[in-house]
């Protein structure tokens, strides 16, 4: 009887071996594989527990999320690093600035700490700062509302000559942050509708200011009246050739500064003579739409001076209007 060839370690005709088992059968293995790469001497990892699914843990590094941290007992610090000069921390606390100060039931006109003036206090729940030197910079209306081509404005030639006033209240200018014993010595308007060549210069040109007691938003400095009056009265720009043509801020240092009272309003008077060629719808500026311009102007020959009378008085009307639009123009006064 034949035998059956065998190969391996089975029979040939029924299976064949490949190995240490048949090519049909399945084999399981139950072998536990931790695969631990990437971790330095350093590292802490605790109890790991063995499964059978071979937990891969690459790369363990200090960026590992913590989780919570949770204050236990009584104060918690925190360590803060990494903070540089210029690093923003703000104020952990609100503050607000200290108005009404009294010295018992009188409102004190200055207050020194140490032989140094104090111009601004502020306070809050476990503060007080308070500030000795104010920055010297520009104050005055953000207005950005353009006064019309026909109306009167600091550079404004719809006729050849002009003498304008206005008035600024105590009360604008102590949201503009004008307090007393502010020095002025800069003034600067924004032209947003400069002269043409051929009008400029304006000749003679020059400004006054003046405290004026009880001053409204309709006073007119040329001609005061009610009970109010003048003082401090100061030429403050000789007159001289003011060239009106550049775009954007116009600034004229003053030949004498002004000092403000810090309580009553201040008035305004700017004259200039005949420019040259001819009238133009040109020399637009900003304004405050509220208030009174006071001005008289002609084509004539001549020179309107901070002396004569502003008599035509411009009120506020036609904001949006690009020709009539009117109000108190926006000067801006460089202050400490």
């Amino acid at each position: 009887m034949p035998i059956s060839r065998v190969s391996a370690l089975g029979f040939y005709d029924t299976r064949t071996v490949t190995a240490l088992g048949f090519v049909d059968e399945t084999f399981v293995d139950t072998t536990t594989y931790v695969n631990l790469s990437g971790f330095s001497v350093t590292a802490n990892l605790g109890t790991v527990a063995s499964t059978t699914d071979s937990p891969l843990l690459p790369s363990v590094s200090a960026t590992i999320s913590l989780g919570t941290v949770t204050a236990v007992g009584g104060e918690t610090q925190v360590s803060v690093t990494g903070v540089s000069a210029t690093t923003a921390i703000g104020v952990a606390e609100l503050v607000t600035q200290m108005t009404n100060i009294k010295i018992g039931s009188t409102t004190p006109a200055e207050i020194h700490v140490g032989g140094t003036r104090i111009y601004k206090a502020y306070a809050g729940p476990n503060l007080v700062w308070y500030q000795t030197q104010r920055a010297t910079q520009y104050r005055g209306s953000t207005s950005t509302t353009v006064g019309g081509t026909r109306r009167p404005g600091p550079l404004n030639i719809y006729y050849r000559r002009h003498i304008f006033a206005f008035t600024y209240t105590a009360s604008e200018l102590a949201s503009f942050d004008i307090i007393s014993g502010s020095v002025i010595s800069r003034l600067r308007w924004y032209a947003e509708n400069p002269v043409g060549s051929s009008y400029s210069p304006l000749p003679n040109y020059a400004i006054r200011m003046m405290h004026i007691s009880n001053g409204t938003i309709s006073t007119n400095p040329t001609n005061l009246g009610g009970g109010q009056t003048s003082s401090n009265v100061t030429d403050v720009k000789a007159q001289h050739n003011y060239d009106a043509t550049p775009s954007g801020y116009h600034e004229m240092i003053l030949d004498n500064n002004f000092t403000y009272n810090g309580s009553d309003s201040i008035g305004f008077i700017f004259a200039w003579g005949q420019n040259p060629t001819n009238y133009q719808s040109d020399g637009t500026s900003r304004l405050i739409g509220s208030g009174i311009i006071w001005s008289t102007r002609t084509d004539s020959a001549g020179t309107y001076t901070v002396t004569d009378l502003a008599s035509s008085g411009y009120t506020t009307a036609n904001l949006t209007s690009s020709t009539n639009a009117q109000g108190r123009p926006v000067i801006e006064m460089y202050t400490t």
